[in-house]
């Protein structure tokens, strides 16, 4: 195997671990715990779910060190291409990382009222309920401001792709879509009170979801081809 389709195969591979942690972490397990408008499910699925629920801050340290090694990856592979757009491309991803860890404290201090609530004689299910949800909300909140990065590094990825002549043009077209349509969601939801009302943030990310899913795929079971014309 040449070193190009090994270095694409690796990104690939980190891509993927990327994917999967993310919905689990960010979709899967929130969904398992929190009810934002019932304090008391909240804590009793927190409860039933603990183990789940301490899997997924571990899964969260994984999807952020597979996000660290992914661009620094895509950098070997794309960098020959041009330099510049590859660095911004690492710069704007690696940037999201000390975002995305410090919500990883907020997970800790479910634990720790999780741990007082066992320990309690009294059980005032609504109020830790309440602080669960609020810790999600933060949670989120976090990842709201992140997805400026995880749009911006796109930018430039796409660009690098779309150029390469060894992958998907039509590919690198997606990702530089997924930036804007990550950005309009981001300053969307910021300056439109009714913003959510009006657009649904799951078809507006589809663009960056082709692209990031299809050349995750592309690169992992495919590598490189030469001279690729779509």
């Amino acid at each position: 195997m040449n070193p190009s389709k090994k270095l694409a195969r690796k990104a690939g591979f980190y891509y993927l671990l990327v994917v999967v942690f993310s919905v689990l972490y960010m979709e899967y397990i929130p969904s398992k715990i929190v009810v934002f408008n019932n304090e008391e499910e909240t804590i009793n699925n927190l409860i039933s779910n603990e183990l789940l629920f301490r899997t997924g801050i571990l899964i969260g340290v994984l999807v952020h060190l597979s996000f660290i090694l992914l661009p620094l990856t895509l950098y070997k592979l794309l960098s020959p291409v041009n330099k510049d757009h590859a660095v911004f491309m690492v710069v704007f991803a690696l940037i999201s990382i000390p975002f995305s860890y410090t919500l990883l404290l907020d997970q800790f201090d479910i634990l720790e009222l999780l741990k007082n609530y066992n320990q309690s004689n009294v059980h005032d299910t609504k109020e830790i309920g309440s602080k669960v949800i609020n810790i999600f909300k933060r949670f989120y909140n976090g990842f709201f401001l992140a997805q400026v990065f995880w749009g911006l590094w796109l930018f430039p990825f796409g660009y690098l792709v779309f150029k390469s002549g060894f992958l998907p043009r039509v590919l690198g077209i997606f990702l530089m879509l997924g930036c804007i349509t990550y950005l309009i969601d981001v300053f969307g939801g910021t300056i439109f009170s009714n913003y959510y009302d009006v657009v649904d943030t799951r078809i507006l990310i589809i663009p960056a979801t082709i692209g990031e899913v299809g050349i995750c795929l592309w690169l992992l079971l495919i590598g490189v081809k030469k001279n690729i014309k779509f």
